[in-house]
């Protein structure tokens, strides 16, 4: 399977707690969403499905297309809301049943909350200042199947905006490289994974502490979803950086991933649905 390979070493900050936007303060690179109607608005959507099954839905707002574009905070009186399986706007609708709306409310519909733009690698947490993204925890029924995340933007006096969607993939295991083995970067790895799904696309990140201390991630796209990938050492370990004599732990983060739709309001975005699998091995020279 050919793949390509985008990205190069990033800088990686250790792990470090959460820091909240408190709402009004986005940092030098943000700006309000107010300054900007919803069809000027540019939203980058995500619905992870983890190994234990909850969903991380996020959602990043901007006022343009570049990797240049400010990022947007949102403003007084403006929420992003987000759900499994049922649309937002329909926990919206009380039909005069306001105790069991309430209570459909309180446990399938999430105000989603603001952070730092945040990745964790398992290995280290990544985080980018300044750049804010809003998210929400949620897990699925067991009856739904295949689970469904939705994303609602409401604006102040205004009723909400029709409601973003994906359908997450199929979840799969991955096969190899085995948990915690001893790999060498001499030979290719053969990565498998479960039950291929032709309507996915297969991402992967890797992350890697090394020996001596020094840090990298890598991104690389798999292409279709065949069941495994060949990656050689030059995959999988940067070509500048790191010394290539060194032994290091590196974690594959695979994704699944189908994309859905964002709402036709929004001047332009994207929503990914991804299952999510990780394994962690040892890579020697």
């Amino acid at each position: 399977m050919e793949f390509t390979r985008k990205g190069a070493v990033a800088s990686i900050l250790t792990l470090l707690s959460l820091t909240l936007l408190a709402g009004c303060k986005g940092g030098s690179n943000a700006s309000p969403s107010n300054w900007f109607p919803t069809s000027s608005i540019y939203a980058y959507m995500k619905a992870v499905q983890n190994e234990s099954g909850g969903v991380t839905t996020s959602v990043q707002l901007r006022d343009g297309p570049a990797s240049t574009a400010a990022y947007l905070y949102l403003s007084s009186g403006e929420n992003l809301y987000s759900s499994l399986d049922v649309p937002p706007q329909q926990y919206l609708t009380f039909n005069n049943d306001l105790f069991g709306n309430s209570l459909d409310l309180s446990q399938h519909l999430k105000v989603m909350s603001s952070r730092d733009i945040y990745t964790d690698y398992f290995l280290f947490t990544q985080i980018v200042w300044g750049k804010p993204e809003y998210f929400s925890l949620d897990t699925p029924s067991a009856s739904s199947i295949p689970t469904r995340a939705y994303v609602g933007f409401e604006r102040a006096g205004n009723v909400m905006t029709g409601d973003s969607y994906v359908e997450l993939p199929p979840v799969f295991q991955i096969l190899a490289p085995a948990s915690n083995a001893s790999v060498s970067r001499a030979s290719p790895i053969i990565l498998t994974w479960s039950g291929a799904d032709p309507a996915s696309t297969m991402e992967l990140d890797v992350a890697g502490i090394c020996i001596d201390n020094s840090q990298y991630t890598l991104h690389l796209i798999l292409g279709a979803d065949t069941g495994s990938a060949t990656l050689n050492g030059a995959s999988y370990f940067p070509a500048t950086g790191i010394n290539p004599s060194i032994s290091c732990r590196v974690a594959f983060l695979l994704q699944r991933v189908r994309l859905g739709g964002v709402s036709a309001q929004f001047a332009f975005g994207s929503f990914k649905g991804v299952q999510q699998k990780t394994v962690q091995f040892t890579s020697n020279p």
